[in-house]
């Protein structure tokens, strides 16, 4: 069975790696010192330059991560490209660890074992990405679904809208009397499940919310964790996969679920510290930028430097955030419209500018000081506009429960929304991180952000996958309601026999 790929979750991947590369880095510096120094001094030159090397450790790693090196997506990245951004990493980070020294050192390091250390660290980078490469091409998994009725197996057909590109659906295993439509892909029945997971050497079963009613097929996925073999919906399997969680599969009992999954002290204490601290922090390194930026607004348009704006925070409660104007001022003289294009009339000269480099929401720095906002979190609608979402998106109100954020995972993984289903498919985004909100998923977060703000925005989705996953979910949401429709003959018919 595979031991490898996807079985290691996303973030536990990530972690991994980003750790790793850490620890290399520091490595290959702590080796030159000895080398250069010999065992006599080398200690404690060692001793007097580790919290250097760690500054510089934790340099090359977020920049190594920054350029979305460690993401389980990042099999697409050769070794060519990653031996290019690895060098550019290793020259950031050994020039924040020469800045430091020269700074706060009366003895930087020598140009000895600095050369010596960026060239081991290089070295060591390039072996680990190599196995991290080679673990990521040849993680493809193969899984089973289990199906029940015709509702299961549209389901399947949302399979390759999530995770056809690193699972391989070897076939379906039918519960019970039904029968599925696609006979080539059927392997046998629920009874001999275990001899299919042997033979076939399925590394993960799919099941649904019916599989999971029945208390015989219950015992046999029991055994099959225990066995090794891994279990889940597919709801779960899109948490893992590509970390959001679709509207369509989500369930009252995932929601409750869900709810009770981010730590209490978390939320109250630990992230509001921890919005403080790096809101305090990005002011003082953007006020340069803020200035100029400010100026650039005066000296371009008329009207106030500043946007005050309605929006809707934790559990409904309206509050004003604050933004750099990029609109005209008449903007919105015939009511509330959705986010601006790039190529919106009412932007201003440098609007454009300010918003796809985010530098128009610096003030709202400002927010996260009042608590108003975190630094990361769902983004805060209009009244007006959360209003129409709600009526179109179901669970949309769940956004309400945690924080808006300046930054967050939606707007580092989806661009700008212009429309309902925008809206909609960034809320798939909020519900995963609303279940996974922790100190270090808002660190990850934030340097996601820093890649979006470097290049300028999220890329846009392929539309031919979009359009392919919405033909996916319009069979899906049809199979559904004839499930429905049957029941409710089925009762119909049930209840009249018993009159």
């Amino acid at each position: 069975m595979n031991t490898n790929g996807i079985l290691r979750k996303h973030w536990v991947h990530i972690s991994l790696h980003f750790g790793l590369d850490a620890i290399l880095f520091y490595a290959a510096f702590l080796v030159a010192i000895f080398l250069r120094f010999g065992e006599g001094d080398g200690s404690g030159v060692h001793w007097s330059f580790w919290p250097f090397l760690i500054l510089g450790s934790l340099s090359f790693t977020s920049t190594a991560y920054i350029a979305n090196l460690y993401s389980t997506h990042s099999h697409n990245k050769g070794m060519a490209h990653r031996a290019m951004v690895l060098l550019v990493c290793c020259a950031i980070a050994t020039t924040v660890v020469l800045a430091i020294t020269y700074i706060d050192c009366a003895r930087p390091l020598g140009r000895g074992v600095t050369l010596l250390g960026a060239a081991f660290s290089f070295i060591l980078a390039f072996i680990h990405h190599i196995s991290l490469l080679h673990g990521l091409l040849s993680a493809k998994e193969r899984v089973v679904y289990i199906v029940t009725n015709r509702f299961d197996e549209a389901e399947t057909k949302l399979f390759n809208s999530f995770g056809g590109e690193y699972l391989n659906l070897v076939g379906l295993v039918e519960l019970g009397d039904f029968k599925a439509t696609n006979r080539a892909l059927v392997l046998g029945k629920t009874e001999d499940l275990h001899e299919i997971v042997r033979s076939e050497k399925i590394d993960r079963v799919l099941c649904t919310d019916n599989s999971l009613r029945d208390r015989a097929l219950c015992k046999q996925f029991c055994q099959l964790r225990f066995s090794g073999v891994t279990v889940m919906s597919l709801i779960t399997l899109c948490e893992e996969i590509d970390q959001f969680v679709p509207i369509e599969l989500v369930s009252s009992d995932w929601l409750l679920n869900a709810s009770g999954e981010p730590h209490l002290l978390y939320i109250r204490k630990i992230k509001r510290s921890f919005d403080v601290f790096i809101s305090l922090m990005g002011l003082v390194l953007s006020l340069p930028i803020l200035l100029l930026a400010m100026l650039l607004v005066k000296l371009t348009s008329h009207g106030p430097i500043f946007y005050r704006q309605k929006r809707t925070g934790r559990f409904g409660k309206d509050f004003f955030i604050f933004k750099l104007r990029t609109m005209r001022v008449d903007a919105e003289k015939n009511g509330a419209v959705w986010c601006a294009g790039n190529n919106d009339p009412r932007l201003t000269l440098p609007g454009g500018f300010l918003r796809k480099y985010r530098i128009d929401e610096i003030p709202q720095l400002f927010n996260v000081l009042l608590g108003q906002m975190s630094f990361v979190g769902p983004r805060p609608e209009r009244p007006e506009m959360n209003t129409e979402l709600s009526r179109e998106i179901p669970y949309y109100q769940e956004r309400f429960m945690v924080q808006p954020g300046i930054t967050g995972w939606a707007q580092v993984n989806y661009p700008y929304g212009a429309c309902i289903q925008d809206a909609r498919r960034k809320l798939e985004y909020d519900l995963y991180y609303m279940k996974n909100m922790s100190i270090f998923l808002d660190i990850f977060i934030l340097l996601d952000t820093v890649r979006i703000v470097l290049r300028g925005g999220v890329n846009t989705h392929q539309e031919g996958s979009s359009n392919e996953r919405l033909k996916a979910f319009q069979e899906w949401e049809m199979a559904k309601t004839e499930q429905n429709v049957g029941r409710v003959e089925a009762t119909e018919i049930e209840y009249s026999s018993s009159i």
